[in-house]
């Protein structure tokens, strides 16, 4: 084939794939924002507006504070819960049809969908795009920074378990926070969403899907940021927070020929043993539980845990072959009737119990980052990212670091000594938000990423 028939054919191959480009473009639309507080209402079922954000869907439609939403497109609304499932599906430019009570009167208005803002970073830059995954599309997020560091590696921000975006609706979210930092000290950050969240689109829903299909979204994500962004795999760190740290291993062991790993509030022993310790645990250092109400608890857990992890057990039948087990499975595990716990489908938390982790660090061959913060309950203490370092050392002396960070809880914020957020806690009936944001968090990471060879 001479020079210009394959330019030409170059050329067609281009002009053909542009409908699917544009398709796929026009598919994954912003998730549109309602822009409302939700507050619970005493009397009939339904929402009551406790703020209104201007500018988004709610405000447009001419809702005002006090409203109660009891219908969102004709979708019955009884709780808050139930307003973001149903505004979960709407897309910017779709109509929206709004019933309400403003006083005694029920009332509608309708108006299309605003997309939620997107973030903006001083000094950085923000591209958007599709990933195709299973049938659906995942949504990616690149920052650069408009004076980036000579060299430096891409930082891709692997974020916990829950079903939330890994977009920052205010300055403040812990991830957008934290891109902030690094974005500022010439670090370009990546994220992507997982299924169904964010703006993604199709493919096998978060809250029903599995672990294995949550890692594999993961590394669509780096094959993007490596064929789409043209960024090498040799500078690419993985930055895993949360469920993150186990995933971020997972996915450096399997693929290699990543600069390194870092992680924070994460864990390496077995998950099993992890959810009983954490019950036993957690709530006398974070709130100061009765550290032996606590351990009974744990106790009572046990056998609870043995036939999820251990013999697979369906969670109705748990439920029907011992009445206090049903009682657990509702008051600490968040059992929703099926097969589900804590916000995630039971196969989700089982393949995570029959991981081997610290064969997963023995493999990653990178280097390693562990940060832990002094007030993180989440992670109970700084045993598991102690023990990671002492194992990549094993196989790798002198390639991973342990750095505490003082004052520090799990969502990177400046939550005060373990003792200070206990009180904090406390005063705030349970859990209390996180504190600012630390900059510590950014500067030690940032320093430990330009460190890479």
């Amino acid at each position: 084939m001479t020079l210009w028939r394959w330019i030409a054919a170059w050329l067609l191959m281009m002009v053909a794939a542009l409908p699917a480009i544009a398709q796929q473009q026009a598919e994954l639309t912003r998730r549109a924002a309602l822009g409302v507080q939700a507050q619970p209402v005493e009397g009939p079922p339904g929402v009551l507006i406790g703020a209104i954000t201007p500018g988004l869907t709610a405000a447009e439609a001419g809702l005002r504070v006090g409203d109660v939403i009891t219908a969102l497109n004709g979708q019955t609304i009884t709780d808050g819960p139930g307003l973001t499932r149903a505004a979960s599906t709407l897309r910017a430019g779709a109509g929206v049809r709004f019933t309400f009570v403003r006083g005694a009167r029920t009332r509608e208005a309708r108006t299309s969908a605003i997309a939620r803002p997107p973030e903006t970073f001083d000094g950085g830059t923000v591209s958007l795009g599709a990933v195709s995954f299973r049938g659906g599309m995942l949504r990616d997020i690149l920052v650069r920074p408009t004076r980036p560091a000579p060299g430096a590696p891409v930082i891709f921000l692997i974020q916990g378990y829950p079903c939330g975006s890994v977009e920052g609706p205010t300055p403040a979210h812990p991830y957008r926070a934290l891109a902030q930092s690094l974005i500022a000290q010439g670090l370009a950050v990546y994220r992507i969403e997982k299924a169904g969240v964010g703006d993604s689109l199709g493919g096998p829903d978060c809250m029903a899907g599995d672990f294995a299909a949550e890692l594999d979204g993961f590394e669509a994500g780096l094959d993007a940021l490596v064929s789409r962004h043209g960024v090498a795999p040799g500078r690419i760190v993985l930055f895993g927070h949360s469920m993150g740290g186990i995933q971020a291993p997972l996915i450096a062991a399997r693929r290699g020929g990543l600069a390194g790993v870092a992680v924070m509030g994460t864990a390496v022993r077995n998950w099993h043993d992890y959810m009983i310790e954490l019950y036993r645990l957690q709530g006398f250092p974070s709130a100061a539980a009765d550290p032996a109400e606590s351990e009974a608890m744990s106790e009572a857990l046990r056998p609870v845990f043995d036939r999820i992890f251990n013999e697979a057990t369906p969670l109705a039948r748990i439920a029907d072959d011992n009445a206090d087990h049903r009682r657990l499975l509702r008051e600490a595990l968040g059992w929703n009737g099926e097969e589900q716990i804590l916000a995630r489908d039971i196969s989700y938390w089982r393949q995570i119990a029959d991981l081997r982790l610290a064969a997963a660090w023995r493999d990653t061959e990178v280097p390693v980052l562990t940060i832990y913060g002094e007030s993180d309950f989440a992670a109970i203490d700084d045993r598991d990212h102690r023990l990671i370092v002492d194992i990549v050392n094993h196989y790798r002396p002198g390639t991973a670091r342990f750095v505490p960070l003082a004052r520090t809880g799990h969502g990177f914020g400046l939550d005060g000594t373990r003792d200070e957020a206990r009180a904090g806690n406390i005063a705030a009936g349970g859990g209390a938000p996180p504190g600012p944001f630390n900059p510590e968090m950014g500067k030690v990471l940032a320093a430990w990423v330009l460190e890479l060879p």
